[in-house]
């Protein structure tokens, strides 16, 4: 299943900022610099421990959709790994929607 990407509210509108979730998990983050040769994007996972020697935690690459396949890529190597897997649920928040507490209206 893939990561549902979410909005980092906590930036400026105009940054390309996001977390990637599973489900209401946050599993990462890709976010666009500027570098000595122009844009790039940072992408990273978070909280996961361990992992097979041929998974990356983070990278730098030059577009959002690298850095987006990349931490997927890398996700489902620690899946593999940790003997998990993605389970169904809810379909994903729109990510430019803030996210809602469960029990808010």
């Amino acid at each position: 299943m893939p990561l549902a990407l979410m909005r980092n509210f906590e930036t400026p509108q105009d940054a390309t900022d996001y977390y990637l979730m599973s489900g209401d998990l946050r599993v990462g983050r890709i976010y666009e610099r500027q570098g000595t040769r122009g844009s790039e994007f940072l992408w990273a996972l978070n909280g996961v421990f361990g992992g097979p020697r041929e998974m990356r935690v983070a990278g730098i690459v030059a577009t959002f959709d690298q850095a987006q396949a990349a931490l997927q890529e890398n996700w489902e190597k620690w899946l593999a790994w940790a003997k998990l897997q993605e389970l169904g649920g809810p379909a994903p928040q729109s990510p430019d929607e803030p996210p809602h507490a469960p029990d808010s209206e």
